[in-house]
């Protein structure tokens, strides 16, 4: 018994498709071949010839690898992974350590009740109306990605805005969502200088 001797279908995709399939993620990939193979598969019940079956199914890898290029070119740029931010939805697998309580605060290095009084990008400067931990002055300017409209994350939180009185925690010099930053409410405020002791 002879067996037809065929080219193999990725090696086909790769002469018709003009995307590098080294820029798709696996992924993708796993989709396109799976998808090949299927269409191999069927060769027995599709009476077209296998050279337009393949040439459609190169026609579809392409539409794919032309999708996830333009996914990959539109996709806003991620800064570092230790940056929180908020998208104002719930708290995430993104947050490092999400706020549950009110002691959780007494692990950043600031926190403070706050109005905003500017916004620059991501920066956002607050009027300090009283601070529990680790600042000291009438205000303090620090960066809030995600939390000022100009980008995206994915670590709930509130979109700061002008005027807006906030209780505000973080490290260093960013400004964290996941629970850290949120409307003033003086329950919550009391709750912090009970946890602080300030």
């Amino acid at each position: 018994m002879s067996e037809r001797h065929e080219s193999d279908p990725i090696d086909t995709l790769r002469s018709a498709n003009p995307v590098d399939d080294d820029q798709l993620s696996s992924a993708s990939l796993a989709r396109i071949r799976a998808r090949v193979r299927e269409d191999v598969m069927t060769d027995r019940t599709d009476r077209r010839p296998l050279r337009i079956r393949l040439l459609g199914a190169a026609t579809a890898a392409a539409a794919v690898g032309v999708v996830a290029m333009a996914v990959l070119v539109a996709r806003p740029a991620v800064g570092p992974a230790s940056t929180p931010g908020p998208s104002g939805g719930p708290i995430s697998a993104s947050c490092v350590e999400p706020y549950r309580e009110p002691g959780s605060i007494t692990r950043r290095t600031f926190a403070f009740d706050g109005t905003v009084t500017a916004i620059s990008g991501d920066q956002v400067t607050f009027a300090i109306n009283r601070a529990y931990r680790g600042l000291t002055g009438s205000s303090t300017t620090l960066d809030a990605p995600g939390m000022t409209g100009t980008s995206i994350t994915s670590a709930g939180g509130p979109n700061l805005a002008m005027g807006d009185r906030y209780l505000v925690a973080g490290d260093d010099h960013f400004v964290w969502g996941c629970g850290y930053t949120q409307a003033y409410d003086d329950g919550v405020a009391a709750q912090w200088a009970t946890a602080t002791g300030s």
